[in-house]
């Protein structure tokens, strides 16, 4: 079903024009504590469904065919009644947040309210879908490790992104919070035991687990009643493994639709994600598993979260009162120095970024990489490094980042780049809500990393350290974070700690002082200003050819009927005659809809959204201008007996150049 909805609020807050919403008045609270206020979102984020690299597996092959699941943007805004401080939370469905995604929204916001929002209270979590679009970062663009930059998608996820917190901000209404936390099995193993193992035995003696399974989850309610959930798992959104073509949310967007479709319209549930650096769904450790393929895989993945999800939403009790406060700065993460208290070993350094020999290799257990390499790799190999200089014009690293990068053999060092190939200097954030704290960090820590910062919190936060959640992939991306020991095996996550074997204390460090600070109610230093990438570089336009058809055939007619009659649980399979979707993204909207006749009125009953359909585009190979839109829509057992048709709604870029719309519809079949 279509998921961009406006509530009541919502409505009502933008009819009021052009003055600046945030300056409606928060009701305050009666009495001594901190009240909230809460309000939700959700928009699409879809982007290009056709003919762009899909994210995350840096595959070449990997090109998108069209969708199966939407991707969406999840946001939350928290306010404090007593002082009207506010936080903006968003779980969006993307592998990565960019600094500039984050900068473009946050001045979208202070054109719209003022001084409400800024890149401090703004957090932006990705989370770390393997199946969606790539194109939308800035970075890297002409090096090995960047691709094309597509304005139009960048675009579009911002545009998403803002339409999400806009909701949720006009939607605040008094309100409460509880939190809940339980146990997640079989939702995730880790990939890299070898690396883990080499963690000191005393430590690992601790945990009862060599990855987090622990879900901790918000029920937010407001005067009308519960409106939705976040909560906090660790698992590697990789279920929809590289051989999947189709844009989906894997297992994080389809257990938080899960979890929509059971409370009903309005109600938004983020299922976002913490430190899943070493974790996969796929637990065989081979790319499958547990299912029988990979989207039996990704079904089962999402149904154990949202069985644990549904459990703690019934029984939590605990009452999130207190304060909303928030720390951010931005770190210089090449050539950082580390005090030996972090370390252990003495003052350290970070180091410019730099790729290793086992990034290259992949994680085996999703796939692997390139056959060339091997995680565990150390040495240098001349032949490869004068391949790597030879084919993608990459200089040799510098000495001092060799020597600094210790135990990595480098494949290319992306932070000697000019400009840099990727991000140096990255935002920290520190939250609280009351007793929940939010270590909010731009990259994928392991799963002892992320014991390790969040211990490290606590020391800080002493008596009052309340509920400590590791939020991954927030606001910009800078790899991987292992810790030391782990960073010695070099395997795929060691390999892509692009800062260095100190990257870890690093973070401790700088996570100290936020902490302290927000202790002692103390300001931080904004640190060095991020490098905004954003105009410059090449812009490619995600650009499709005039639309071309067969003799006699029409854009949207049908090219396959359906048959007369189904039972649930059979796939219906329908074609189309179709132009390229490149020509218009549908944002917020859908390319098919599923209808059902009641007493003469078509309902529809499902769209591009729902884990039901799919929908692919199919050229002509030999007149590549031809396409045909695939539906496939599996009849739910729970589907009601009568007569449905599907419908397909899109564009065409005709001889002239200018984007028509079409729509087509397939004949009536019964469901018996």
């Amino acid at each position: 079903m279509n998921r961009h909805f406006l509530s009541g609020n919502v409505v009502l807050a933008l009819l009021i024009g052009s003055l600046p919403i945030c300056l409606l008045p928060i009701a305050h609270a009666a009495g001594p504590d901190h009240g909230f206020s809460i309000g939700r979102g959700i928009a699409d984020v879809t982007g290009p469904p056709v003919g762009v690299q899909m994210w995350g597996f840096v595959r070449e092959d990997q090109i998108s065919e069209g969708i199966h699941t939407r991707l969406f943007s999840r946001a939350f805004v928290f306010a404090d009644r007593a002082t009207d401080k506010r936080l903006a939370f968003v779980s969006v469905d993307l592998g990565s947040v960019t600094h500039a995604i984050h900068a473009k929204v946050v001045d979208r916001l202070r054109d719209r309210f003022g001084d409400a929002y800024s890149l401090e209270n703004v957090i932006l979590s990705a989370t770390h879908t393997h199946g969606g679009p790539g194109g939308y970062w800035h970075y890297g663009v002409g090096t090995p490790i960047g691709g094309p930059f597509y304005k139009q998608h960048f675009d579009a996820i911002v545009e998403g992104i803002v339409d999400s917190i806009a909701q949720a901000h006009a939607d605040l209404q008094p309100g409460s919070i509880l939190i809940n936390r339980g146990t997640v099995e079989g939702a995730g193993v880790n990939r890299s035991m070898a690396a883990y193992e080499n963690n000191p035995e005393e430590e690992r003696a601790r945990y009862d687990s060599d990855t987090d399974k622990e879900m901790t989850l918000l029920k937010l309610a407001d005067v009308s009643g519960v409106i939705g959930i976040i909560d906090w798992f660790a698992s590697h959104p990789t279920a929809m493994t590289y051989d999947n073509r189709l844009i989906s949310g894997d297992h994080k967007g389809h257990a938080s639709a899960l979890f929509e479709a059971m409370r009903g319209e309005g109600f938004v549930a983020a299922f976002a994600q913490s430190n899943a650096g070493d974790v996969t769904p796929n637990l065989n450790l081979d790319n499958t598993g547990p299912g029988e393929n990979y989207i039996e895989t990704t079904r089962i993945i999402a149904e154990r979260q949202f069985d644990v999800a549904r459990e703690l939403f019934d029984n939590a009790t605990e009452r999130i009162t207190g304060e909303i406060d928030y720390r951010q700065t931005f770190v210089n993460f090449a050539y950082l120095p580390v005090g030996g208290e972090f370390t252990g070993n003495g003052p350290q350094t970070t180091c410019p970024s730099a790729y290793g020999y086992a990034f290259a290799a992949g994680s085996t257990e999703d796939g692997g990489g390139h056959p060339l390499f091997k995680e565990g790799m150390k040495r240098r190999n001349l032949m490869i490094d004068a391949t790597v200089k030879q084919q993608f014009g990459m200089p040799d690293p510098t000495e001092r980042c060799r020597e600094c990068h210790e135990d990595k053999a480098i494949l290319f060092a992306a932070g000697e780049l000019d400009p840099p190939g990727q991000a140096q200097i990255l935002p920290l954030t520190l939250a609280r809500i009351g007793q929940l704290t939010l270590v909010c960090v731009p990259a994928e820590f392991t799963t002892m990393a992320g014991r390790r910062l969040r211990e490290t919190v606590a020391a800080v936060l002493g008596d009052n350290r309340g509920h400590i959640v590791l939020v991954g992939y927030a606001n910009d991306y800078g790899g991987y974070v292992t810790t030391r020991e782990e960073y010695a095996m070099q395997h795929y996550e060691g390999g892509h700690t692009l800062f260095g074997p100190w990257t870890l204390a690093a973070y401790q460090q700088e996570f100290t002082r936020l902490a302290r600070a927000m202790v002692e109610r103390s300001p931080v230093e904004p640190g060095p200003a991020p490098v905004d990438m954003r105009g410059r570089v090449p812009v490619t336009l995600i650009a499709a050819p005039a639309d071309t058809l067969p003799a006699k055939a029409a854009f949207g007619a049908i090219a396959r009927k359906p048959k007369r009659s189904y039972r649930a649980g059979d796939t219906v399979r329908v074609s189309f005659w179709s132009g390229d979707p490149r020509n218009d993204f549908k944002t917020g909207n859908t390319y098919l809809a599923v209808e059902r006749d009641e007493s003469g009125n078509w309902v529809t009953v499902a769209t591009d959204t729902d884990w039901s359909t799919t929908c692919r585009w199919v050229r002509n190979e030999k007149v590549p201008t031809e396409s045909k839109f695939l539906v496939t829509w599996d009849i739910p057992q729970s589907a009601a007996p009568g007569n449905y048709r599907i419908m397909h709604r899109g564009n065409f870029l005709d001889s002239a150049g200018k984007v028509q719309r079409f729509a087509g519809e397939s004949r009536m079949f019964k469901v018996r």
